[in-house]
């Protein structure tokens, strides 16, 4: 079949990929990509791609042929070419990488020691600013504490003042009250000789109820001597400690001897509480101190000091708990859990575990900053702490 000549807009895509293929360029894409390429390879040929003509054999068999010959010995002329250059090209990259490694790692290092000093710089400056500002809130609470508990000075010494003259004036109308006995007792008239006699032994006989009128220290001093103070009623209901205050306050003001406790301790027993007797030998019942110690085994709470020093180690502030609220949970769990602990102690241990138990931060580092000795005056410092903030956001 006779060969013909046609332009390139008129090749097909077999055409295109045998004209790519003899000019050793890519064969793949669509055909608009085929006729991009094979204009791009004319143009490096210095043909104008417009006006040139390629020739179309008319045996496709012929031109299969030498299209393989030719791919062929391009195949044979790059595989030795690839062979010539694979050696110096391997040598050639590892020159490169070696060299590209030595400069990295010497950017690396340079980068560190930069990073390094610049981020010292930064966490000095950082630490620096930070303690600056952590002294001057510092400096300021304390001025705030300082300016409340002026004011909170102030206000105790006016109800001081006004509790002071309160006591002159019921002193004072004591007094008065005293007088007018005096007096109406001066005024009566007693009738019949004997009786004058009487009442004459009584004026001279000291402690007389006529001498204590005319001496209110002394009527005063007997009639103290004279009350007798009942102690409460213990069912095994209540709390044991705290009732067992209750009683001792009780002996101390009767001046009562460990006999007479242990009996008023005895008849002081309601309910329940009676049963205990039934254990006892009569000399046990009348020894108070045995008497004490069996109660305290049956219904004291030292056995349990584990417990509430676990309870106490654990205690937190609530959501919903006021403070007030709080210390006084403190303050019973520290009695319970160091029942035999010296007083100052216990103080330090509750302020402690009060501290510990603060929901709020900024509170407990305010308190902290207090030291106060005592748990009173760690919620005190708390209400004079929450006054010095209530007052700083109405200021502003």
């Amino acid at each position: 079949m006779a060969s013909r000549q046609v332009f390139l807009k008129d090749l097909k895509v077999a055409d295109l990929k045998r004209e790519l293929a003899e000019r050793e360029c890519e064969t793949t894409g669509k055909k608009a990509d085929l006729q991009n390429r094979l204009k791009e390879a004319l143009e490096n040929e210095g043909e104008n791609p417009d006006i040139f003509l390629f020739e179309i054999a008319g045996d496709i068999n012929s031109a299969l042929q030498s299209l393989e010959n030719k791919l062929l010995e391009n195949a044979t002329k790059m595989q030795q070419e690839l062979q010539e250059s694979s050696g110096s090209l391997e040598k050639n990259l590892q020159e490169k990488l070696l060299e590209n490694a030595t400069q990295m790692q010497q950017k690396l290092q340079e980068t560190s020691g930069n990073l390094k000093e610049s981020l010292e710089q930064k966490h000095i400056e950082n630490s620096t600013n930070l303690e600056q500002k952590l002294l001057g809130n510092i400096n300021s609470l304390e001025q705030k504490i300082t300016d409340n508990s002026s004011w909170l000075q102030k206000q105790m010494d006016g109800k001081f003042g006004e509790i002071e003259n309160k006591l002159v004036t019921v002193e004072e109308e004591f007094q008065n009250k005293f007088r007018e006995m005096e007096r109406k007792f001066a005024t009566l008239v007693l009738e019949g000789g004997e009786q004058q006699r009487m009442i004459n032994t009584t004026l001279k006989s000291p402690g007389s109820d006529i001498d204590r009128l005319s001496n209110p220290e002394l009527s005063s001093r007997m009639e103290i001597s004279r009350i007798r103070m009942k102690p409460p009623q213990f069912d095994g209901k209540s709390s044991w400690v705290n009732y067992l205050r209750q009683f001792e306050a009780a002996t101390r003001a009767n001046g009562w001897s460990l006999a007479e406790k242990a009996t008023a301790l005895t008849l002081a027993l309601r309910g329940d509480a009676t049963d205990i007797l039934q254990t006892l030998s009569l000399e046990e019942q009348e020894d108070y101190h045995q008497l004490v110690r069996h109660l305290e085994m049956r219904y004291g709470q030292s056995h349990l000091e584990h417990v509430y020093h676990s309870q106490l180690k654990n205690r937190y502030q609530k959501n919903n708990e006021s403070l007030q609220e709080f210390e006084a949970d403190i303050a019973r769990l520290v009695r319970l859990a160091y029942s035999s602990t010296p007083e100052n102690v216990m103080e330090r241990l509750a302020v402690q575990a009060f501290l510990d138990g603060l929901r709020d931060t900024e509170t407990r580092q305010a308190l902290t900053l207090a030291r106060p000795s005592k748990l009173v005056d760690a919620l005190a410092r708390f209400l004079e702490f929450e006054a010095a903030k209530q007052s700083c956001k109405r200021s502003s």
